[in-house]
Protein backbone atom coordinates (compact mmCIF):
# COMPACT_ATOMS: atom_id res chain seq x y z
CA UNK A 1 0.00 0.00 0.00
CA UNK A 2 1.59 3.28 -1.11
CA UNK A 3 2.13 6.38 0.93
CA UNK A 4 -0.02 9.48 0.52
CA UNK A 5 2.91 11.92 0.61
CA UNK A 6 2.58 14.99 -1.60
CA UNK A 7 5.45 17.35 -2.37
CA UNK A 8 5.18 21.08 -2.87
CA UNK A 9 6.11 20.81 -6.56
CA UNK A 10 3.43 18.15 -7.14
CA UNK A 11 0.85 20.69 -6.03
CA UNK A 12 2.23 23.28 -8.46
CA UNK A 13 3.22 25.60 -5.63
CA UNK A 14 6.97 25.73 -6.12
CA UNK A 15 7.17 29.39 -7.27
CA UNK A 16 8.80 31.78 -4.81
CA UNK A 17 9.57 35.46 -5.08
CA UNK A 18 12.04 37.49 -3.08
CA UNK A 19 9.56 40.26 -2.29
CA UNK A 20 5.87 41.13 -2.22
CA UNK A 21 3.05 39.14 -0.75
CA UNK A 22 3.81 35.61 0.33
CA UNK A 23 1.73 32.75 1.54
CA UNK A 24 1.70 30.23 4.34
CA UNK A 25 1.34 26.61 3.32
CA UNK A 26 -0.43 23.98 5.37
CA UNK A 27 1.06 20.55 5.99
CA UNK A 28 -1.06 17.76 7.48
CA UNK A 29 -0.37 14.29 8.76
CA UNK A 30 -2.60 11.59 10.20
CA UNK A 31 -1.29 8.86 12.51
CA UNK A 32 -3.68 5.96 13.03
CA UNK A 33 -2.66 3.00 15.20
CA UNK A 34 -4.81 0.61 13.14
CA UNK A 35 -2.85 1.54 9.98
CA UNK A 36 0.58 2.65 11.22
CA UNK A 37 1.07 0.44 14.28
CA UNK A 38 2.27 1.45 17.72
CA UNK A 39 5.71 -0.13 18.19
CA UNK A 40 8.48 1.68 20.03
CA UNK A 41 10.04 3.34 17.00
CA UNK A 42 9.93 6.34 14.70
CA UNK A 43 6.96 5.91 12.37
CA UNK A 44 6.34 7.71 9.10
CA UNK A 45 2.53 7.63 8.92
CA UNK A 46 0.94 6.39 5.69
CA UNK A 47 -0.84 9.75 5.50
CA UNK A 48 1.87 12.37 5.84
CA UNK A 49 3.49 15.09 3.78
CA UNK A 50 7.01 15.74 2.53
CA UNK A 51 8.07 19.21 3.66
CA UNK A 52 10.57 20.98 1.38
CA UNK A 53 14.12 22.00 2.28
CA UNK A 54 14.09 25.46 3.91
CA UNK A 55 10.50 25.09 5.14
CA UNK A 56 10.12 27.38 8.15
CA UNK A 57 7.38 25.98 10.37
CA UNK A 58 5.73 28.76 12.34
CA UNK A 59 2.65 27.10 13.85
CA UNK A 60 1.21 23.70 14.59
CA UNK A 61 -1.59 21.95 16.42
CA UNK A 62 -2.19 18.27 17.14
CA UNK A 63 -5.67 16.85 17.65
CA UNK A 64 -6.16 13.36 19.02
CA UNK A 65 -9.14 12.13 17.03
CA UNK A 66 -9.26 8.94 19.11
CA UNK A 67 -7.60 8.76 22.53
CA UNK A 68 -4.22 7.03 22.60
CA UNK A 69 -3.92 4.00 24.86
CA UNK A 70 -0.91 2.06 26.08
CA UNK A 71 -0.18 -0.91 28.28
CA UNK A 72 2.62 1.12 29.86
CA UNK A 73 3.86 4.69 30.01
CA UNK A 74 4.23 5.45 26.29
CA UNK A 75 5.44 8.83 25.09
CA UNK A 76 4.77 10.38 21.70
CA UNK A 77 6.93 12.93 19.88
CA UNK A 78 6.51 14.53 16.46
CA UNK A 79 9.29 15.62 14.14
CA UNK A 80 10.68 14.91 10.68
CA UNK A 81 12.73 12.10 9.19
CA UNK A 82 15.25 14.59 7.73
CA UNK A 83 16.00 18.28 8.00
CA UNK A 84 15.20 18.56 11.73
CA UNK A 85 14.89 16.09 14.60
CA UNK A 86 12.36 13.45 15.64
CA UNK A 87 11.20 15.83 18.40
CA UNK A 88 11.42 19.17 16.56
CA UNK A 89 7.65 19.62 16.31
CA UNK A 90 6.58 18.12 19.64
CA UNK A 91 8.84 16.91 22.45
CA UNK A 92 8.17 13.50 24.01
CA UNK A 93 4.70 13.82 25.57
CA UNK A 94 2.86 11.33 27.78
CA UNK A 95 0.26 9.35 25.84
CA UNK A 96 -2.35 10.38 28.44
CA UNK A 97 -2.13 13.94 27.06
CA UNK A 98 -3.74 12.59 23.89
CA UNK A 99 -7.20 12.01 25.34
CA UNK A 100 -10.16 12.02 22.97
CA UNK A 101 -10.27 15.28 20.98
CA UNK A 102 -7.42 16.86 22.93
CA UNK A 103 -5.73 19.83 21.26
CA UNK A 104 -1.99 20.13 21.81
CA UNK A 105 0.14 23.03 20.60
CA UNK A 106 3.26 22.07 18.73
CA UNK A 107 6.71 23.51 19.46
CA UNK A 108 6.99 25.86 16.47
CA UNK A 109 5.39 29.27 16.84
CA UNK A 110 6.31 32.58 15.23
CA UNK A 111 8.63 33.34 18.18
CA UNK A 112 10.37 29.93 17.95
CA UNK A 113 10.09 28.60 14.39
CA UNK A 114 11.68 25.38 13.12
CA UNK A 115 13.59 25.46 9.81
CA UNK A 116 14.29 22.28 7.85
CA UNK A 117 17.82 21.88 6.47
CA UNK A 118 16.63 19.15 4.08
CA UNK A 119 13.26 17.93 2.83
CA UNK A 120 11.60 15.58 5.28
CA UNK A 121 8.38 13.77 6.09
CA UNK A 122 6.52 14.37 9.34
CA UNK A 123 7.07 11.45 11.73
CA UNK A 124 5.69 10.17 15.04
CA UNK A 125 8.10 8.68 17.57
CA UNK A 126 6.79 6.29 20.19
CA UNK A 127 9.04 5.58 23.17
CA UNK A 128 9.06 3.91 26.60
CA UNK A 129 6.08 1.60 25.85
CA UNK A 130 3.94 0.70 22.85
CA UNK A 131 0.77 2.52 21.84
CA UNK A 132 -2.17 0.10 21.59
CA UNK A 133 -4.87 2.31 20.01
CA UNK A 134 -5.63 5.85 18.92
CA UNK A 135 -5.34 8.40 16.13
CA UNK A 136 -3.76 11.86 15.89
CA UNK A 137 -3.98 14.48 13.17
CA UNK A 138 -1.51 17.32 12.97
CA UNK A 139 -1.66 20.58 11.05
CA UNK A 140 1.39 22.80 10.58
CA UNK A 141 1.78 26.14 8.84
CA UNK A 142 5.02 27.04 7.10
CA UNK A 143 6.63 29.16 4.42
CA UNK A 144 9.61 28.29 2.27
CA UNK A 145 12.67 30.47 2.87
CA UNK A 146 15.00 31.29 -0.02
CA UNK A 147 17.95 29.75 1.75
Amino acid sequence: MGSSRITLSQKGLSKRTSHGLGELFTARFYYDFSVDGGAISTITPKKTVMLPKNAVIVAGTLNSITALTSGGSATVAVGTDAGSSATALLAATAYTSFSSNALINAVPVFATPVKLSAQGSITVTIATATVTAGAIEGVFQYYVARG
